[in-house]
């Protein structure tokens, strides 16, 4: 395989990984909370793909591959909306809810809580929503979350406090999935000691839709490029195939 049918092919699979994100981002523009990933990539030259049988002759300038580096996810805030929910909340400022998963503790801005049938404070997906002393909840049927972190039952009793968390480096998350973020190896969180809560709110997600979907037709386009560079290269490979048969 030649290796410029490599650089074309590295880029469209850089292309294709890009378009599933974008893809994302647009689906999960109304879902509360929600962050937008983004992606990086960086040249690779010829010489670190080497392992891969692609060679050069000697003295020749060596290809640029696309190769992907690590991403983040836009930490932007969202509009707040309010909506009059007694277990809605959103956070103002940087921080994020601790939740309980099975897969252990994830991270969400996502404050559209429920209660569970046993009274448990859970996020739209039944993990537990982690207080200062573990999982929240009360037997009486009733929770409300007021603005300080408190949450306090029908009779306004206290029952527990939000935990609220930062992480010092912006790309200590990462995105897992059913709008959780999972901490990359090695990243602690940290008390969100000056984060602010709205009651009775919900932060909408940061993407923009227009934006999105125009970068989506750009990326498209730059596959279907991509895909007809490595037809070409590779129907040249069979004639020179043929002729030297």
């Amino acid at each position: 395989m030649g290796s410029s049918l490599w650089v074309s092919l590295s880029g469209a699979i850089a292309q294709l990984r890009e378009i599933d994100v974008v893809a994302n981002n647009v689906a999960n523009a109304d879902t509360v909370g929600f962050k937008r990933e983004r992606l990086a990539f960086e040249s690779a030259l010829e010489t670190a793909v080497a392992d891969l049988g692609v060679g050069r002759a000697a003295g020749a300038p060596g290809r640029v591959f696309a190769a992907q580096a690590p991403g983040g996810i836009d930490m932007t805030a969202g509009a707040i909306q309010r909506t009059g929910g007694d277990l809605d909340v959103a956070i103002a400022g940087d921080g994020f809810f601790e939740v309980q998963t099975p897969n252990g503790t994830r991270y969400t801005r996502a404050g559209a809580f429920a209660l569970s049938p046993d009274g448990t404070l859970v996020t739209q997906n039944g993990d537990a929503v982690l207080g200062e002393g573990g999982p929240i909840g009360a037997g009486d049927g009733r929770l409300v979350i007021r603005a300080n972190g408190d949450v306090v039952d029908g009779d306004e009793t206290p029952v527990g406090t939000l935990r609220l968390v930062r992480f010092e480096d912006p790309n200590a998350l990462e995105p897992e999935g059913a709008n959780l973020l999972r901490p990359r190896e090695g990243a602690l969180p940290l008390d969100a000691e000056r984060v602010e809560l709205v009651e009775g709110a919900l932060e909408r997600s940061n993407v923009q839709p227009v934006a999105e979907l125009a970068g989506l037709v750009l990326l498209q386009r730059a596959f279907e490029t991509s895909m007809r560079a490595i037809q070409s290269d590779d129907e040249t490979t069979q004639r020179l195939i043929e002729e030297m048969s």
